[in-house]
This record gives C-alpha cells, structure tokens and sequence, in this order.
C-alpha cells in the first residue's frame, strides 16, 4: 500500500467570529496556535481515498460537496472516497452557521475549501510504500458530562503509516470535546487536541491527523481552563499516541474501500417549546438589554428568540438527512457520522465490530445524536442544542435503531 500526507495552514485574521459557544463577547482577539487542514492518501495499486482532517468546530455537508467536487475534477479520486472530519474545537472560526456566534465569514470558508483540494493534491503527488501499525492504547481524558458513572470512552485508536524514511503519517481518534478553552477565551486555538498533534508532529516528524470519536456526552476533565491546561492534556494524549508506538500490530494492506450511505431520521416534535421560547428569550433579552454590559447575554437571547421564528419554516420536515461513510483501510474502518453522537454508540460498536473506528462530526454536523435512553433525562443536549444548531429541531429516539441497521448495512457491503 502506498501512503501519503500534506498538511496546510488555515489559521484565520483576527476579529473573525468564533465558533463553539453562543453568546461570546467578540470576535478571534490573538492566535494562540496555528489551524491546520491535514489529508491523507491510502492507494492500492488503481484505488485511491482520503482523510482529511480539519482544525475546526464543524462545517456544513453543503461545503464538504463543494471540496469533493473539486478534489474529484483535480485528481482523480472519486468523490465519495474522500472523508472529511472537524476537531470541534471550541476556539476555531466560525464555519458553521450557528445562531448566536455571528455570521459565518465565507471568504474564509473559500480558503479552508481550497487548503482541503490542495492538500488532498498534494497527498497523491507524494503517495510512496508504507507499513500500517495500528494500537488501542488507554486515554482517560475525557469524563461523562451528563452522568457522573455515565459511558466514557477510556482508549483511543492510532494508526502509523511509516515509509522508508520514516514516519509518513499518524492518525488518532479519540472522543473527547475540545473544550478546555471556555466561551471567555477568544484566543484561536486546536484546544489540547490540537496541542497534541503538534507534539506529536514534533516528535515524529510526519503529519498528525485528529479524529473525534462519539464525543457528543464527554468533556475533558479540566474546562472553562487556560493554556497550562491545553498543554498539560495535549501532552498526555501525545504521549499515550507515541508511547504505543512500540506495542503495534502490523496490519496487512488487505484493500482500500469505501462507502457512502444515508438515512432520514426523525426529528422530534416542537409541541410548546417554541413559545416558551420566545417567552424565555424576549425575558432574557430584556434583562441583557437593561445591563447594556453582558453582549454574550444579549446574543444567546437573540439566538433563542431566531430559533423560535426559523421553526415555523420547518414545521412540515419531519425528518432529517444523515450520512454514514466508511473508509476501509486494509483490516481498519473508519466510519465517519454527520453529528455528535454519544458515548455508548462507540463503545457498542467497537465491542460488535473492533475494526471499526468511529468519526464523528464527520462529512457535515447535523448537532447531537443522543441514544435512546438519554432522551428521558432531558438536559442541553436534548432540550436545548438544536436551538444553536442551522436546523430547529433536533432527532427523536427512533433514530438509534435507523443507525444501527445502517451501521449493520454499511459493514455488510463490505464484507460482500
């Protein structure tokens, strides 16, 4: 198998809007690292497909067409072999037409759609022979934030690809928000996630690919923190990542394959919570609006009440597009999903099918995908987050058994 990997700098100006949390201050006021938009090429002999790895919060599936696209009319890839994945970084530019954090800056968004072509092109241009070594080692970051004993993910999931001068690529997964940097930050950053793929390049000398996993209930330990925080988890995920490095198994080239599915999932009816909505928000905004101090108050109150008036555009959807991919790489899925889907679809999963490596936020970001039993408890998650999210409202219960028949599916495809 033949591997290769270009990395490209897609650091934004300052005072551009950030993403990630609703109702911050002000726009990027300093650069505390730098952004990367990473790809990497898997060929095997006429097959080609590619990951990419973004330093963002998330981006629409409207603008992953348009780099596929591209990718496709520059080299010749096929358009549903190429992944594309955000961090979700909370300290990133808004890429994603949240309410509440301002307008998205689609100038930068052209440039981050021409960094992903470009260094796609450039992967294949310096595809060479590489060994694959792959390793599960233990992470233990990330906590539930929703339940103090509730599903965490406690391991991550590294791929090596080393050619004949070394290290080409690493990839890692693990399920974690990049949220040790708060909504008060307005610094740019990758968050600890980001720190390690610096380290981790650093050490190496290759490219190193971020990929979440099912993060949508799990935060790190340290939150609302600063950069000793970033740098002390960055470095402890950089160092599980490197220190498994000696305890891989090597992985036969087996096949490059790949795979796009959709489903509709229902979404959830509004009953009463647009007007209480705009009840709470009209009294938030008021309240802001008499402090004249607090402009993040302000905003998520505007945000709440622009929910409350976009959802009767979508009173007649009842359901909801979401993509399910597969990038096969030799013995090893991975399988990007279009959201932030909970702790125990991965952990069920890798249990079923240990081949598989979960992306999430992957191809696009429809908002949370709680599992079934979570519904009952409520919480931001459920009740609260499709209020930020482009759409109104978010998917019902009913949709965890939609997506694990097509997990089911997808994976059979494969095998046939």
């Amino acid at each position: 198998m033949k591997v290769g990997s270009a990395r490209i700098d897609i650091t934004p100006s300052l005072g551009i809007p950030m993403g990630g949390y609703w109702g911050r201050s002000g726009g990027a006021a300093e650069i505390g690292d730098a952004l990367y938009a990473r790809a990497v090429v898997f060929q095997l002999g006429k097959r080609r497909c590619a990951l990419v790895s973004l330093d963002l919060v998330s981006i629409s599936a409207e603008t992953v067409g348009r780099m596929r696209a591209r990718i496709s009319a520059r080299t010749d890839l096929a358009s549903h072999s190429v992944m594309v994945c955000a961090s979700h970084t909370h300290s990133g530019p808004l890429t994603l037409a949240y309410r509440g954090m301002g307008s998205v800056d689609e100038s930068y968004v052209d440039r981050v759609i021409s960094a992903v072509v470009e260094s796609v092109a450039q992967a294949c241009s310096v595809c060479e022979e590489a060994r694959l070594y792959y390793a599960r080692p233990p992470v233990q970051i990330g906590q539930n934030r929703r339940l103090p004993l509730g599903p965490t993910v406690e391991h991550a999931h590294v791929l090596w690809c080393e050619g004949a001068q070394g290290a080409i690529a690493t990839l890692f997964q693990y399920a974690c928000h990049p949220v040790v940097l708060g909504a008060d930050n307005l610094k740019i950053s990758g968050d600890f996630v980001g720190e390690a793929a610096r380290l981790i390049e650093r050490e190496s000398k290759g490219t190193a690919h971020f990929f979440n996993g099912a993060c949508g209930d799990i935060n790190p330990r340290q939150t609302n923190a600063d950069d000793s925080a970033v740098q002390s988890l960055g470095g402890e995920l950089a160092s599980a990542v490197l220190k498994a490095r000696s305890e891989a198994q090597r992985l036969s080239a087996g096949q490059v394959n790949w795979h796009l599915h959709t489903v509709d999932l229902p979404l959830r009816p509004l009953k009463s919570l647009r007007k209480q909505s705009v009840i709470l928000a009209l009294k938030l905004l008021g309240r802001a609006t008499l402090k004249r101090r607090d402009r993040g108050a302000v905003n998520a109150a505007r945000a709440r009440l622009r929910w409350a008036f976009d959802a009767r555009s979508e009173q007649g959807n009842q359901a909801r597009t979401f993509s399910i991919q597969y990038i096969a790489v030799g013995p090893l899925v991975f399988m990007g999903f279009e959201g932030e889907l909970f702790a125990r679809y991965q952990l069920e999963i890798e249990e079923a099918h240990p081949e598989v490596v979960v992306c999430g936020l992957a191809n696009g970001c429809i908002g949370y995908v709680p599992t079934a039993d979570e519904y009952e408890r409520g919480g931001y998650e459920v009740d609260e987050a499709h209020k930020v999210y482009p759409g109104t409202r978010g998917v019902g219960p009913e949709s965890e058994d939609i997506i694990r028949a097509a997990v089911e599916d997808a994976l059979m495809r494969l095998s046939d």
